[in-house]
């Protein structure tokens, strides 16, 4: 397998951050559990940026195709058939740009096409930048996604040969499974410790900020590189986290708060599944498909960019006796059984990858079906 990572993400360099605690997993998402499975794994090259004019050049071409193009054929070698059986690609700013070599007659191997924002952003696009993508996913062989709202919206679209949910997963290595951590008591004698992390585009920190802002018995931490100053009150500080802060974090609350804006991607997952190993209790949008991977006894779920709303699955969350310790118990059983892990997310991308490979039997149909509903 050769798998083609964004271009900034190099393994031996993510394999030194995480020897220092700095990234979880040894290699970038997790890729490297398919070696479990008896894969063999190349791995991209990061693509250093160009100096000065060029660099610029670069820049400015990137942003007109919206998807890479250099970064990918800097690496074409690895996608030849005869490098690789499959090629596994972490987002539509690669797959599409594998997409372009194979319209100008480059051959390659199989390719699984993971889309994470692509869906998400047709409706904003021009007719002549959406048959460019159609025309650049025609042959793809799997068009993957996080989420049934992506999978299903992506095959009204016509987007590659077949659509398929591959469903994500975290580090349960650098977020270990926290079956015993204890709720606290939540008497009145200190503030409710509330935690949101992330720096997604559709992060709804407006209605948070309505929600908790000023609020009397509530400190919140926000841990994001994105989180408006404009929103800062008093009981709210907010500032980036490495990930030593985040696990210490995820000891220090009471709950993890995930606001969003409607979307298809299942943006605030890698939170929710954090929170959910470590053993905090989740209360999230209701948006994305998260409900794919958890119902309404393992999330606390509010509606969309509706701060009362908010309020209320928090406090129903925390002055519930005993509800967050099944709330987390619930949706740990789910994560385990799933295998809502890097480990987990790796072997579907094997599994698929031999269907893909094997005796042209298609992907297993998936069910869009929100899992609160079935």
């Amino acid at each position: 397998m050769t798998v083609l990572l964004p271009r900034h993400l190099d393994v031996a360099a993510w394999a030194q951050r995480h020897a220092r605690g700095e990234v979880p997993d040894a290699t970038p998402y997790g890729y490297h559990h398919a070696l479990q499975q008896g894969c063999r794994l190349s791995f991209s090259r990061a693509t250093p940026p160009w100096p000065g004019a060029l660099g610029q050049l670069d820049r400015v071409l990137r942003k007109l195709l919206g998807f890479e193009l250099r970064h990918v054929w800097a690496n074409r070698a690895l996608l030849h058939p005869n490098r690789a059986d499959v090629i596994w690609t972490h987002t539509e700013y690669e797959h599409l740009g594998v997409g372009l070599l194979r319209r100008l007659g480059v051959a390659t191997a199989p390719i699984v096409a993971q889309s994470i924002w692509l869906v998400d952003e047709w409706a904003r696009w021009s007719g002549l930048r959406r048959g460019l993508v159609r025309w650049l996913m025609r042959d793809a062989e799997a068009a993957t996604f996080h989420s049934p709202l992506n999978m299903v919206r992506a095959r009204e679209l016509d987007l590659g040969e077949r659509q398929v949910i591959v469903d994500f997963g975290i580090s349960l290595d650098s977020y270990p499974i926290a079956t015993e951590r204890p709720q606290a008591e939540l008497d009145g004698t200190r503030p409710l410790h509330v935690l949101a992390l992330g720096n997604d585009r559709h992060r709804d920190w407006e209605t948070l900020a309505q929600a908790l802002g000023g609020r009397a018995g509530v400190e919140l931490r926000v841990g994001s590189s994105h989180f408006p100053a404009r929103l800062a009150q008093p009981n709210i500080s907010a500032h980036p986290m490495t990930q030593a802060e985040v696990v210490a974090n995820y000891g220090w609350a009471d709950c993890v708060v995930v606001p969003l804006h409607e979307n298809l991607h299942a943006s605030g997952l890698t939170a929710v599944l954090e929170a959910t190993a470590r053993g905090v209790p989740v209360v999230a949008t209701r948006a994305g498909g998260l409900d794919h991977y958890f119902d309404d006894d393992g999330i606390a779920f509010c509606t969309p960019h509706d701060a009362a709303d908010l309020w209320r699955a928090i406090d129903a969350l925390v002055t519930t006796p005993g509800r967050r310790a099944a709330q987390v118990a619930h949706a740990q059983q789910r994560l385990l059984s799933r295998r809502f892990s890097s480990e987990g997310f790796a072997l579907r991308h094997v599994e698929l990858s031999r269907r893909l490979v094997g005796a042209g039997h298609e992907p297993a149909p998936v069910s869009a079906t929100p899992l609160g509903t079935r």
